[in-house]
């Protein structure tokens, strides 16, 4: 049997779950409150996810931008890489897509914010 802890962070009770994944395959998930607790400490074991937020600063200005759906935690860095890396072109509204489908996981890179340079 594996034994993980965490605290969830699907909403803000931050419940302390206790995961257990028995030899059989069954993952039993105990002290959260809801059922986003049980999902998340079930995913947390099995394959944790995080949505990516972060800036960039462009010569139009500076945009913030994050991930439309979570991504595999493993991937995080090779992403953060793949923003840095973009060439800028042209400037950016909120909600453009500023790098689609990255680096094949379906999630869209996406501008949540504008600073534009005077």
């Amino acid at each position: 049997m594996i034994e993980k802890r965490f605290t969830c962070i699907r909403c803000p009770i931050g419940c302390n779950l206790v995961v257990k994944k028995y030899a059989d395959g069954k993952i039993v998930v105990s002290g959260n409150n809801c059922p986003r607790g049980e999902e998340y400490g079930k995913q947390e074991l099995t394959e944790p996810r995080r949505t990516i937020t972060t800036i960039k600063q462009t010569k139009f200005g500076t945009i913030s931008l994050k991930t439309d759906i979570a991504v595999k935690k493993e991937q995080y860095f090779d992403i953060l890489k793949e923003i840095e890396k973009k060439k800028v072109t042209k400037s950016y509204q909120i909600g453009d897509v500023f790098i689609k489908n990255v680096l094949g996981t379906k999630s869209n890179i996406v501008v949540t914010g504008v600073h534009e340079e005077k």
